[in-house]
């Protein structure tokens, strides 16, 4: 029993996971997520307590899944930062409602106060990224494999605005935005600006 109770959690969290990127949290129903999933709306609650804490799952889920993939890349230096970098965009594209939930997600709650759940997972998830970011572009630098990154946290953070604007960009335009190939050209030019 324990094992259909999961199975069906993670058809549930598979269903919000498209209907949020597709429609936005605010324009989804819990009865749609149920439709989606094949269960009852009640289910749902059963499982999540309320819409609140199924988003909570789905960023769990989101969270989850980003750190197992993107841990073959530890302990790679720049070059490692760059194939993780690239491998995201891959992710992006071979998973666009994935993609599109991480940003309307982070867009709907941009002006919620701090303390907002949401709000603040985006941020602490932000700052971990910059300040991991960060500490490859320090190490590289006493290492000898970067000569040129003055400030490693100026150019961690100019990394993640990239990855932000570079994914509405696709979103807004795919057919015309080949996401990796935009990657790979700031990504190339960055780290050449920084080893002369």
């Amino acid at each position: 029993m324990q094992k259909r109770g999961e199975q069906r959690r993670r058809l549930i969290i598979d269903a919000a996971i498209d209907l949020f990127g597709r429609q936005g949290y605010r324009g989804t129903g819990l009865a749609a997520i149920a439709q989606r999933a094949g269960i009852t709306p009640s289910a749902v609650i059963h499982h999540f307590g309320s819409k609140e804490g199924l988003l909570r799952a789905v960023l769990d889920e989101h969270d989850a899944r980003s750190a197992e993939r993107l841990s073959q890349y530890v302990g790679k230096g720049v070059r490692g930062l760059i194939d993780a970098l690239l491998d995201n965009a891959e992710h992006m594209r071979r998973h666009i409602h994935l993609a599109t939930l991480h940003a309307t997600l982070q867009a709907e709650h941009l002006a919620a106060d701090p303390g907002n759940e949401v709000r603040d997972r985006f941020l602490q998830r932000s700052r971990q990224l910059r300040r991991a970011m960060a500490n490859i572009l320090r190490t590289a630098i006493r290492t000898g494999e970067l000569a040129n990154c003055p400030d490693p946290e100026a150019v961690a953070a100019e990394i993640l605005a990239f990855q932000e604007g570079a994914l509405i960009l696709w979103r807004l335009d795919p057919g015309d935005i080949d996401l990796r190939a935009l990657y790979q050209t700031h990504l190339g030019r960055l780290i050449i600006d920084a080893r002369n």
